[in-house]
């Protein structure tokens, strides 16, 4: 087990999940949420402002968790 980056994949799912949570009634991510949707559009600015800051991060932490989990340094995850 990789304890550097199980903990970098843990805080993105913490992060991914806390913006979840919170981008309805924290003040700065209601900023994001509305700039987008302002922008684009409510359907595609929603869209791309979960994507961008709820879908990736849960995702790709879940992604380096498990690789911290089978013991897969993180020098390895981002090595060409």
């Amino acid at each position: 087990m990789d304890f550097y980056t199980l903990a970098l994949g843990l805080f993105m799912l913490c992060h991914g999940s806390y913006i979840l949570l919170t981008r309805a009634k924290a003040k700065h991510q209601k900023a994001r949420l509305d700039f987008m949707i302002k922008a684009l559009g409510r359907p595609f600015g929603f869209t791309i402002y979960s994507l961008i800051y709820v879908i990736l991060p849960i995702g790709f932490g879940a992604y380096i968790s498990y690789a911290g989990i089978n013991n897969v340094p993180l020098s390895a995850l981002f090595a060409g």
